[in-house]
C-alpha cells in the first residue's frame, strides 16, 4: 500500500487479494518535508525494549544522517517525541514508557517510512529496529 498526500488530501492506493480494507491513519502530528509525496507503511510493529535503530538506504543499505524519526503515543495520546539520526544513522529516545505508539521517518528527498512500535519487556522484545527508506519520487 502506498499513500499520496496531494493538495493536503491523502489518497490510497492499495492491492487487495481479500476483501480486507486497510486504512491510512491520521499523520497529521508529524511533520512533513517538503518533497514528501509517498509514505511507505511497514506493516509489522516493531516489538523492542527501547526506542533506538538504525536508518539506511533500501538499495545500497548506506547509513542516512538527519533523518527525523518522530513517535506518537502511546496509544491514542498525542505527544510527540522525536529524535535526528547521526552519521551512522543511529537514533534513540529515550526514557520512553510501555506502550503502543506510531512512528514516522522522514528525510528530505526520501519516501518517509509510517508504522508501529511496542515497548515493551516481554520476551518477544528486540533490542533495536532497522529501517530501510528508499529514494523519493
Amino acid at each position: 500500500m502506498k499513500a499520496l498526500c496531494i493538495a493536503g488530501l491523502w489518497l490510497v492506493c492499495a492491492s487487495f487479494s481479500g476483501a480486507q480494507a486497510t486504512t491510512v491513519p491520521d499523520f497529521a502530528d508529524f511533520t512533513k518535508s517538503s518533497s514528501e509525496h509517498i509514505i511507505n507503511p511497514i506493516e509489522k510493529p516493531f516489538q523492542v525494549y527501547s526506542v533506538a535503530g538504525t536508518i539506511r538506504t533500501e538499495r545500497s543499505g548506506d547509513a542516512l544522517a538527519e533523518v527525523l524519526f518522530e513517535i506518537e503515543g502511546p496509544g491514542t495520546t498525542r505527544k510527540i517525541r522525536h529524535a535526528r539520526t547521526d552519521k551512522h544513522g543511529h537514533f534513540r529516545i529515550s526514557r520512553v514508557p510501555r506502550g503502543t505508539y506510531r512512528f514516522k521517518a522522514t528525510l528530505e528527498g526520501f519516501q518517509s517510512v509510517m508504522g508501529t512500535i511496542i515497548v515493551s519487556d516481554s520476551k518477544g522484545a528486540s533490542g533495536e529496529m532497522a529501517i530501510h527508506m528508499s529514494i523519493g519520487l
